[in-house]
């Protein structure tokens, strides 16, 4: 089967026939909604594959809450990059699920790093909040229905993903660092383009206050948006609603300082820029803000997709924006764009200018949950 084939992902109408090559591929087929045990992350039971109203049995879901939060289950997966004689990496995925001490993959390729564990082991899975999270009795859920709650501090977001959990093997935070990575590269390939608002949507980008979660469920595992009004809806791919837009999401893992990039996927660790790893760059002067034309090519760690240089536009290079570290600053990292950031947006934008003490209205966080080794 030839994956290499571009599929498109708009849904202005539910009626309109969806077909894509990458339903049928052992790891991006794979990838869709669960219900999942609010708790302890276990899997409760499948969501309909094209209607989230439905478990896979055809039967009624609950996505409110009452049954645990609403999750995107992601394979982990074989990665293989290849730097071209111009000076950019490509990127290809195996087949093959890897299993669970990466014994059995080609000649090349390895397991992205956002699926293994500190001792090496393979997560065979992470969790990926469907939603934007809302604070229900003092946790951070996925639940459909809601304004995203914002106004909280990086911190407190964190706090509240880990409130009552992280007693047995999984793990809840906020999106990491290398999950985002992860789910990027996924996407890019899956459609061959780095414009993914033109091959999914604008999202819900244009706007002038946050949507409500779960507008996209009737779409199911599917990609693209529910309403003719392109701009104006919220998007969804492979069931993640609000990839980009509705409300900028805080990253953990992932700091910034003139000394350069720090970056670790180890959760003891997130929000401590000194014990993370650091990829040294002078950033005293500031990489102007702009459209993205470039990324870092970290030895070893190509599949790391940090903004470089800026001066492309909406439609040329990577497609989205960045905004750039604050020299003298200690910056956080904020993804995806929200609700008035318009063209801007995208699964590349990021913002690096803030402080760890930020809070506002259009600031808010996703649940993440993976497998981590006994302490």
């Amino acid at each position: 089967m030839d994956y290499s084939q571009n599929t498109k992902a708009n849904l202005p109408h539910l009626n309109q026939v969806y077909s894509s090559i990458w339903d049928n591929h052992p790891i991006v087929g794979q990838i869709g909604g669960w219900v999942c045990d609010k708790d302890t992350g276990a899997l409760k039971y499948k969501l309909h594959k094209t209607d989230w109203t439905k478990k896979s049995d055809g039967s009624a879901s609950v996505l409110t809450g009452e049954d645990g939060d609403v999750m995107v289950k992601v394979p982990a997966y074989y990665l293989k990059i290849t730097m071209e004689a111009y000076g950019q990496p490509r990127y290809e995925i195996d087949d093959t699920i890897p299993d669970r001490y990466a014994t059995n993959g080609r000649p090349g390729f390895f397991v992205h790093p956002a699926f293994l564990t500190k001792s090496g082991k393979v997560k065979p899975y992470i969790l990926v909040a469907a939603y934007k999270g809302y604070i229900l009795n003092n946790q951070l859920r996925s639940v459909s229905g809601v304004k995203p709650s914002v106004s909280q501090t990086i911190s407190s977001f964190t706090d509240r993903a880990r409130q009552g959990r992280n007693t047995g093997a999984n793990k809840h935070d906020i999106t990491r660092f290398y999950e985002r990575l992860a789910c990027n590269l996924l996407m890019y390939i899956e459609f061959g383009d780095l414009d993914m608002q033109n091959a999914i949507g604008q999202g819900w980008t244009t706007m002038s206050e946050s949507n409500t979660t779960g507008t996209t469920n009737s779409l199911g595992d599917r990609s693209g948006y529910v309403e003719n009004n392109n701009g104006k809806a919220s998007i969804r791919w492979r069931g993640i609603e609000d990839y980009w837009g509705n409300v900028w999401e805080f990253v953990n893992g992932f700091m910034i300082s003139d000394a350069g990039y720090h970056f670790t996927n180890d959760v003891t660790k997130f929000l401590n820029m000194g014990a993370m790893e650091t990829y040294a760059k002078d950033l005293s002067a500031k990489v102007p803000n702009g459209y993205i034309t470039d990324m870092e090519k970290i030895p070893g760690k190509e599949w790391m997709m940090i903004p470089k240089s800026t001066g492309g536009s909406a439609s040329t290079y990577w497609c989205d924006h960045f905004w750039s570290h604050d020299p003298t600053e200690q910056n956080i990292a904020l993804a995806g764009g929200s609700w008035a950031s318009g063209a801007l947006c995208g699964p590349a934008c990021w913002n690096c200018d803030n402080v760890a003490s930020v809070a506002t209205s259009d600031l808010g966080a996703r649940l993440s949950c993976s497998e981590e080794d006994a302490a």
